[in-house]
């Protein structure tokens, strides 16, 4: 890898490890739908103006449409619903390290999609990373309940469309332009989730972290992390930029621990070390 390449390989990292933070933090005072709605909008406002303004590419959103819309839905509206309702019962940590799957999806969905061999390692990976989250919901810090379970369902469907959507973005590589496709689809996940604003709860209720943590994940993990995400994606490939994910979740373990106060035990730590061996196996070329 290029030196260059690294350097947003852990730009992009680092700022997904940090989105989890920022959940924990905005969702319980916003709530789900309008911290996604925030999310993609804020994440637009940036993007927007830099793709055409700055990077000088093309959007297209007229003869495109379909691309971006379809991509919007995987990439944008679906996960971000997912992750923002999982994290009003999930910690960060446990957010962070169930987004370590999102290579394993890739490349378990790009095998038959991108004709990719399947192999054992990745198989073995796959099954290796599921049951390192089932352990960490199991013998976690956090109660197993109904509420959990349900919140560890909806970040692992979260984790899978963001999977799904690297393969998505690689299909169409070349066809469009790198950055216009981050621009466009969350343009386009921005308008589609704008009547959520509609459940945003009374000013009264706001506080000053809350805000700001709200806008960096829109600003931040929207929108600036996108520009890296889609030229990786173009120039190295889906599987390797979601290598990401080997450091990601150790990342949003150590922030969860640093600002929220979060416990870390055993068992998380194997079971991030489980999912982290996965990810060594299906991403080893």
């Amino acid at each position: 890898m290029r030196p260059y390449d690294a350097g947003r390989w852990l730009l992009l990292a680092t700022l997904w490890s940090l989105q989890f933070i920022f959940l924990r933090m905005a969702v319980p005072v916003f709530g789900t739908a309008p911290v996604a709605e925030a999310r993609a909008l804020l994440g637009a406002l940036f993007l927007v103006p830099w793709v055409v303004y700055f990077a000088r590419q093309p959007i297209a959103p007229l003869e495109h449409w379909k691309d971006y819309l379809a991509l919007s839905l995987v990439n944008n509206v679906l996960p971000f619903v997912c992750f923002a309702w999982a994290a009003s019962t999930l910690p960060a940590g446990y957010l962070a390290i169930i987004n370590g799957l999102v290579p394993l999806w890739a490349a378990v969905i790009g095998a038959p999609v991108l004709g990719e061999p399947l192999g054992w390692r990745r198989i073995a990976g796959f099954v290796l990373g599921m049951a390192g989250v089932a352990l960490i919901v199991n013998l976690g810090p956090l109660e197993m309940n109904a509420d959990t379970l349900a919140a560890t369902a909806a970040a692992i469907a979260g984790a899978t469309l963001w999977g799904w959507a690297g393969v998505m973005i690689k299909q169409r590589t070349g066809r469009l332009p790198a950055m216009g496709v981050g621009a466009g689809t969350i343009g386009f996940a921005a308008v589609l989730m704008a009547p959520l604003w509609t459940l945003t709860p009374p000013a009264s209720t706001w506080t000053l972290e809350a805000g700001a943590a709200m806008i960096a994940l829109g600003l931040l993990c929207s929108g600036l992390a996108y520009l890296p995400f889609f030229t990786l994606i173009r120039d190295i490939g889906p599987s390797r930029t979601l290598t990401v994910g080997l450091a990601v979740p150790a990342l949003g373990v150590l922030w969860g621990w640093l600002f929220l106060g979060e416990a870390v035990t055993a068992p998380m730590l194997l079971g991030a070390a489980l999912v982290l061996v996965a990810l060594a196996l299906v991403l080893r070329r």
